[in-house]
């Protein structure tokens, strides 16, 4: 066995206790969940949760953390730069992000709709930022170009989030159809003299 590899015990205990704590947010709301409440919605003894996590406050922050790093996998391009992209790279792009969220779907309605975490869209903006400002090189700091990505982003998050609270609404391949239309003409553009 690989030193890296987590017992399946602990990753079915993490597991428990994730979903135990969003249906709890979603019934009682995040404020008034207790470590006990937790506890016994995931069939664990209190002292478990300790072993795993310090305090609610700090298993919120990890399972927060869990999700926006996995989106940020999702946005990992395999491009040295931001130029090598084409309108099916960018479809694609789309498409892994709303499947990596259609997987986490409790977790990031929870989010947004429980106002755990009242900057949750700001939170996605940044970690997309971050992402297509490494891919742009030394123009992060162009005038046009900081205030093109944050307009198009801004959309991008916005679809996201009214996708996230509504998904009987719309279907998936409709949302990346047009934003890979209006996205990624206007990122070309944008970064065209860059």
């Amino acid at each position: 066995m690989g030193k890296d590899k987590v017992d399946l015990r602990i990753l079915k205990t993490r597991k428990a206790i994730k979903e135990a704590f969003l249906r709890l947010v979603q019934t009682k709301g995040y404020e008034r969940i207790t470590v006990q409440d937790i506890a016994e919605e995931a069939m664990i003894n209190r002292n478990t949760f300790y072993l795993h996590y310090v305090d609610k406050p700090q298993f919120m922050e990890k399972l927060f953390q869990e999700n926006v790093e996995s989106l940020n996998a999702c946005l990992s391009l395999e491009v040295s730069s931001i130029h090598e992209m084409d309108k099916d790279m960018f479809a694609t792009m789309l498409k892994t992000i709303f499947d990596d969220i259609e997987a986490n779907m409790t977790f990031f309605k929870t989010m947004i709709t429980q106002n755990i975490y009242p900057n949750f869209s700001v939170y996605l903006k940044e970690a997309f930022k971050t992402i297509i400002f490494s891919g742009i090189g030394d123009h992060r700091h162009d005038e046009k170009i900081k205030i093109g990505i944050e307009y198009m982003i801004s959309g991008l998050v916005g679809v996201i989030c009214l996708w996230i609270v509504e998904p009987e609404n719309y279907r998936v391949d409709n949302f990346i159809e047009q934003l890979s239309e209006i996205h990624y003409s206007n990122m070309v553009d944008l970064l065209k003299d860059t």
